[in-house]
């Protein structure tokens, strides 16, 4: 487009160049301002920290024209500058970034004495902050550029032009360094770097590490809330020791369960995979699943008998037996033995010779003693025989003699549950809705939207039986499923609870086998389960070997799969 400046030709031609002119520059610099703005838009949006620094690379060499091109960073102890990608056109060479590791030693930033090494070119420009520019770098006074020079003839290369930039963030903190190798005019001859690309390229790597330290702050704020997690299991192993190895093994075989579904043949789940998001979502549910017993009170979570409160009361029982029989014992020295006889059957119900008293009490200390050890069924006529024993309740001189309080025999009469009177197992049920209600109030990150309720529903079951909601398979997600196995089967083959022994790893399997029958569990995740080997991979890591014996699956499967 050509303007009507002046009559005189000359001066119109010449001003006519001078819009051109600065048209021309205006655009480029406008092109420039629009790349800058979109490199960082997509800095700002990108977490990935390969994908970050793919970006710088691609964008670096598209302005330049460079042939070759390394960004380091600074290793997480501070002591080094790493390789995370190395780009050579001429070599036809790149690694690191989305590509994979670099896998090429560090740079050290100090000497042996501690002191920094600044003599290499990468090293001073971190340790100065500023950058550093060269039309040949071999030429580079006062710096060692030996290994430039040998790394050249090892590959027939010539590296000329060098321009290196700190990668510093907002608190003048450098995080990295990039170094851009041999930039290129239009006929692809090596030229120098112009002020141009230094401004341009500084602009880049200043958005660059403001887009890493992002990232180092993400990464950072979400290994806090995973030692968060973990010091919850270290919270509750305060309380009991038993349920803080119940979470770390449940959360291990969640993550072992997840990652071998990842591997599994596309048979299975319909091909289903968790992406690293995912993973580390189901991985914070398995850490969290049990946080409501952070509330749960201590003498209900390790209630190791039945009797067991503050202390084991059988104790306090076979004192009070003792103490029956010395009284026993001085009635038959001063007690005519009619008398006595008449005694032990008014007030002990017993209809004996007299000299069978001892033995009878001597039984029922035995019996008491079994009968406070948890057991999956007690026989009906072991519960009325504790009826009879609680009946002994008498006064004689001013002193009351008994055996069991109301309280002891409510206790003593638990039919099944292992040692948990129905309150009591109701209060460790309750455990599941206050990790819904602990975990549901957290502002969990988007991506970990799910944490609360894949944790607070592993005892929920597929045939909505299960609590505190009762809901079913189609309100139960994979991640839930895989929880709720992990949750059994741990409880199952542990070998550390105090109210139960454990299953050798076949009886768990059975017991796992018939709870698929039942509806409890996913039967695609139990086959998986066995035929992954993940239950064998499981046991080698965490049962006692005498715990771990042969398992026969097809006869496991055979439990919940008609012939």
């Amino acid at each position: 487009m050509s303007f009507n400046f002046s009559s005189n030709k000359n001066v119109n031609h010449m001003l006519n160049n001078v819009v051109q002119c600065i048209t021309s520059i205006t655009e480029e610099q406008l092109k420039h301002i629009q790349r800058l703005t979109r490199i960082g838009e997509s800095l700002s949006s990108e977490t990935d920290l390969n994908k970050i620094f793919d970006m710088i690379l691609e964008e670096g060499i598209e302005f330049t024209k460079a042939d070759a091109a390394t960004i380091y960073k600074l290793s997480d102890d501070g002591q080094k500058l790493e390789f995370e990608i190395v780009y050579n056109a001429t070599l036809n060479l790149r690694k690191g970034g989305t590509r994979g590791p670099v896998n090429w030693p560090s740079i050290a930033l100090y000497e042996t004495d501690g002191s920094p090494s600044m003599n290499k070119i990468a090293n001073n420009v971190y340790f100065k902050k500023r950058s550093l520019c060269f039309d040949d770098v071999y030429e580079a006074e006062g710096y060692d550029v030996s290994g430039t020079i040998k790394t050249d003839r090892d590959n027939n290369y010539r590296c000329k032009s060098m321009l290196t930039i700190p990668l510093k963030n907002h608190e003048d903190e450098v995080l990295g360094v990039i170094q851009f190798i041999n930039a290129m005019d239009e006929n692809k001859n090596i030229t120098s770097f112009s002020d141009e690309h230094q401004t341009m390229l500084s602009s880049l790597a200043s958005q660059a590490a403001i887009a890493l330290s992002n990232r180092k702050l993400i990464e950072s704020l979400e290994e806090l809330l995973n030692q968060f997690i973990r010091s919850i299991a270290v919270a509750i192993e305060r309380k009991s020791k038993y349920s803080s190895d119940h979470i770390q093994r449940v959360a291990v075989l969640t993550e072992m369960f997840a990652a071998k579904i990842n591997e599994a043949p596309k048979e299975y789940f319909d091909g289903r995979r968790f992406n690293s998001v995912e993973l580390k979502e189901i991985s914070m549910a398995g850490w969290m699943h049990d946080i409501g017993k952070i509330v749960t009170p201590e003498f209900i979570m390790d209630k190791s008998t039945k009797l067991e409160a503050i202390i084991d009361r059988i104790d306090l029982v076979m004192l009070r037996i003792e103490k029956l029989e010395l009284l026993l014992n001085h009635l038959e020295a001063v007690l005519p033995p009619v008398e006595f006889q008449d005694f032990l059957h008014q007030k002990i119900d017993l209809n004996l010779g007299s000299a069978d008293y001892q033995n009878y009490l001597k039984s029922i200390s035995d019996f008491l003693e079994k009968m406070n050890m948890g057991e999956e069924f007690v026989a009906e006529e072991d519960l009325q025989k504790v009826e009879r024993i609680s009946a002994i309740d008498f006064d004689y001189a001013g002193k009351h003699y008994f055996i069991l309080s109301e309280d002891e025999k409510r206790n003593m009469m638990i039919k099944g549950r292992g040692t948990f009177t129905p309150d009591q197992y109701q209060i460790m049920k309750d455990h599941v809705s206050i990790t819904w209600e602990m975990l549901s109030k957290l502002s969990f990150p988007k991506k970990y939207k799910n944490v609360a309720f894949y944790a607070s529903t592993h005892h929920e079951t597929l045939n909505g039986r299960g609590y505190p909601r009762g809901i079913g398979a189609d309100q139960l997600p994979l991640q839930s499923r895989i929880i709720a196995v992990a949750d059994i089967f741990e409880a199952l083959t542990a070998a550390d609870r105090p109210y139960k022994k454990a299953k050798t790893l076949s009886e768990a399997l059975t017991i796992v086998a018939f709870m698929v029958k039942d509806g409890h569990l996913d039967k695609d995740l139990v086959n998986y389960f066995l035929d992954s080997g993940l239950y064998l991979e499981y046991a080698k890591q965490f049962m006692k070997p005498e715990y771990t014996d042969e398992v026969n699956v097809a006869a496991i499967k055979s439990k919940y799969t008609p012939a």
